[in-house]
């Protein structure tokens, strides 16, 4: 018999088969991700099969690109998808949802690429200068020496 199904997963037990440490579950308790689990008679916290099914779709949010904010946003409809089969109005409703929010993530994480793109280039170019070793101290007081040129 399931242990897990009969006398829910203890906090350690549902953070090892999640992959995260007891902290993590603690956390997502207290950001309202993940809800506060029935206690035992002993005062354990007894967690299910479906939170821990609900902390790997957290991480695998996370690991996509997602944050516990935008995580808040997406279970919602996640749960509405993993729960209906067969086309219906509210698993289309909640695919689009979802859809949208995922491109407005992907428009985000294209902006931080394409700064961390230049910020890349501009370290390159930093440490070009300083290893050239011609004199030049940085890219800083060379634009102070041209614009006292000016």
């Amino acid at each position: 018999m399931d242990v897990a199904r009969t006398q829910g997963l203890r906090i350690g037990q549902l953070a090892k088969q999640a992959g995260v440490n007891v902290q993590t579950i603690r956390f997502y308790e207290r950001e309202g991700l993940l809800a506060p689990p029935p206690r035992t008679a002993s005062g354990y916290r007894a967690y299910t099969v479906a939170d821990l099914e609900r902390v790997r779709v957290i991480r695998i949010c996370q690991k996509v690109g997602f944050t516990l904010k935008d995580v808040k946003v997406v279970l919602e409809p996640h749960e509405v998808l993993a729960s209906c089969r067969g086309a219906s109005a509210a698993r289309s409703a909640a695919r689009e949802k979802m859809l949208g929010f995922a491109r407005q993530r992907l428009v985000q994480i294209e902006e931080k690429l394409a700064a961390l793109t230049r910020m890349r280039a501009d370290m390159a170019a930093l440490v070009a200068t300083l290893a050239a070793d011609d004199g030049m101290v940085c890219p800083a007081a060379q634009a102070k020496q041209q614009s006292d040129t000016f």
